[in-house]
């Protein structure tokens, strides 16, 4: 089920979502209302330990760093769509 623009955008602001890039993804068969899953980016160590201020562990030429981008996105069932938005 491909939905209109009109449509994602009701569906991030029932989610409690404002941004318009945030990808909204359709479960079919299911009465599932919007809910926001996945996790925003952020930066890790090689070994996995979280980093709250990435410019701290910067060094010039060499750097411990990795980037995980964003997995953020909005999930709706089908069916929940078809009941309050179409």
């Amino acid at each position: 089920m491909e939905l209109s623009r009109k449509v994602k955008r009701a569906v991030r602001l029932a989610a409690g979502v404002r941004r318009t890039n945030t990808p909204v993804v359709v479960i079919e068969g299911s009465d599932q209302a919007p809910t926001i899953k996945g996790t925003g980016w952020h930066y890790t160590t090689r070994g996995g330990t979280y980093i709250a201020h990435p410019s701290s562990y910067m060094r010039r030429g060499w750097s411990n760093m990795l980037y995980c981008p964003s997995t953020r996105r909005v999930e709706v069932g089908d069916q929940w769509v078809a009941r309050n938005l179409l």
